[in-house]
């Protein structure tokens, strides 16, 4: 290797290190300033909320000021990451604002420069945008746009209809349930748990009429998502729609009644008519968990547990005998035994 050639090399590795020291210093510039431009739109945010909140009488704040002062600090349409960013902080401010203030700052929204942003995204062939302007507008209890986005409720895309039916939670409350439980798609397990959770946020007391008319709804993701509000509420009155479904012939339907029944302690003669709901269980696992909520929420029946004893179901006689044997039973489980394995106890003999 001649020197010519050592000294191109050199000029190569010159020239990347060289590269690589201008980029990293770019970076850091753009940085520091983006990071003071955004520290920038926060304070300047937070100034004109404070300002609209509590405004003062001798120098209100005008809804003009507030869109220039916002365009001086880059809220502008050419600007997104701005916008983007200035619509995490309405969001996050939202959050936090409770009673009349609440609806001073939704009004607000309304009109500042980044309220079409959102609703434009629905419009985008991008699931994800499209998701996510859906999100962006009930976070910002933009309820102007409801018609708007009910339209998504049955979305082919899991994601777009997820975020418009917690849209309709948000906007209508118990009044949702109107159409919730009657949806034509599929409702997954989180989605259930989704709304069950926003629905107890935004509107924690119960308002019955809506509940019990959607209790018509065949649709199997409409009894389990019902069950599911029972529970998160604790409606001790309604646990008849629960109990109802113990024997469902659908598995699903069955383990979300077993799951959501836990919650309540329930009178005698209830608890009578689960026990003899327990027999039309078609799934031992699913007999399993019901037999152990009888268990621990009443007295011991001993000619339930007995039926069981003697009964078809291998599976759970060992979990019965246990119970039987553990609460003063034993000559019972015993004579069963004998009764099983007689030869046993001549061998013995």
């Amino acid at each position: 290797m001649n020197e010519a050639t050592v000294l191109f090399f050199i000029i190569i590795i010159f020239s990347i290190l060289v590269i690589y020291w201008v980029s990293i210093t770019v970076s850091i510039i753009y940085r520091r300033r983006r990071t003071a431009s955004l520290t920038q739109i926060e304070l300047t945010f937070a100034d004109i909320v404070s300002r609209y909140l509590y405004n003062d009488p001798k120098n209100p704040l005008t809804l003009p000021e507030i869109t220039q002062t916002l365009r001086d600090v880059g809220i502008k349409e050419k600007n997104k990451n701005n916008i983007q960013y200035l619509i995490r902080l309405m969001i996050r401010t939202q959050r936090t604002i409770l009673g009349s203030n609440f609806y001073k700052l939704q009004k607000l929204y309304a009109q500042i420069p980044p309220h079409g942003v959102s609703i434009k995204k629905i419009s985008s062939w991008s699931w994800y945008r499209k998701a996510r302007g859906i999100r962006e507008i009930y976070e910002m209890n933009q309820s102007q746009y409801f018609d708007e986005i009910f339209k998504y409720r049955n979305d082919k895309n899991i994601y777009v209809r997820r975020e418009a039916q917690i849209a309709l939670v948000v906007f209508l409350g118990w009044e949702s349930l109107r159409f919730l439980p009657y949806l034509k798609r599929n409702m997954t397990l989180w989605q259930q748990i989704k709304i069950v959770e926003k629905l107890y946020d935004h509107y924690p007391k119960p308002e019955l009429k809506w509940l019990h008319r959607a209790y018509k709804t065949e649709k199997l993701f409409g009894k389990k998502l019902l069950m599911r509000i029972i529970r998160k509420y604790e409606l001790h009155a309604e646990t008849d729609f629960i109990i109802n479904n113990l024997n469902h012939q659908d598995y699903e339907v069955r383990e979300t009644a077993i799951y959501c029944i836990q919650t309540f302690a329930v009178s005698t003669p209830t608890m009578d008519y689960i026990k003899r709901l327990y027999d039309e269980i078609p799934n031992a696992t699913q007999q399993g968990q019901l037999l152990n909520y009888i268990y621990e929420n009443s007295d011991i029946d001993l000619d339930f547990y007995l039926k069981q004893l003697y009964g078809t179901n291998d599976d759970l006689k060992l979990s019965v005998a246990e119970i039987l044997w553990n609460n003063g039973y034993k000559e019972k489980v015993q004579e069963f035994y004998y009764q099983q394995y007689p030869n046993a106890v001549l061998n013995v003999g």
